[in-house]
């Protein structure tokens, strides 16, 4: 016997379950890469993850997509979970400005009307460099605890697609959860 959801349980289902695919998808982004960069030295690779899939841009071949892709999949539902997370990810970078602009507007606030302009200007300084080492560490927490999901046993691979833009290859990884 099926039971049915209510409509205000499933809009409030509903959302929770995209972030689910997309922290997934951004899983399976960097393992790919990660795969990717290591089979292809001086190579570069980025990627952005979606609701069905992932991008990848980068100088490669449909079959090396496909392999690494592959081979992404099955290290991350062996447990692999550190691939699920990327030095060059851009939560990294949001994070750290994000600690940045945040220690930086503490500085102002703290700074009194009649400091002068140096000392404005070094405390703003010390408070972005504060600020940037606290980023740091904070990027990759954020990308292993929130951003990303590396529990994939339940996500597949469908497809993957070649395109272009602006001359440069371009691959869709697209998947679905079972």
């Amino acid at each position: 016997m099926e039971i049915e959801m209510s409509p205000v349980k499933k809009i409030a289902v509903a959302p929770m379950s995209m972030l689910s695919h997309i922290r997934k998808n951004h899983a399976m982004e960097h393992a790919t890469i990660h795969i990717l960069t290591k089979s292809m030295p001086g190579v570069s690779f980025a990627g952005y993850s979606l609701i069905k899939g992932y991008w990848i841009y980068g100088k490669a071949e449909l079959q090396d997509i496909q392999k690494a892709a592959e081979m992404a999949h099955a290290r991350l539902k062996n447990g692999e979970r550190h691939l699920a997370v990327h030095p060059n990810c851009g939560t990294n970078i949001a994070m750290t400005g994000l600690c940045t602009a945040a220690a930086s507007m503490l500085a102002l606030a703290a700074e009194g009307d009649d400091d002068s302009d140096f000392n404005r200007f070094s405390a703003l300084t010390s408070a972005g460099l504060v600020g940037a080492l606290f980023g740091r560490p904070l990027g990759p927490y954020m990308q292993k605890h929130i951003t990303t999901d590396a529990d994939v046993k339940n996500l597949s691979i469908v497809s993957i697609n070649c395109s272009s833009l602006h001359g440069q290859p371009v691959f869709f990884i697209k998947t679905a959860i079972d």
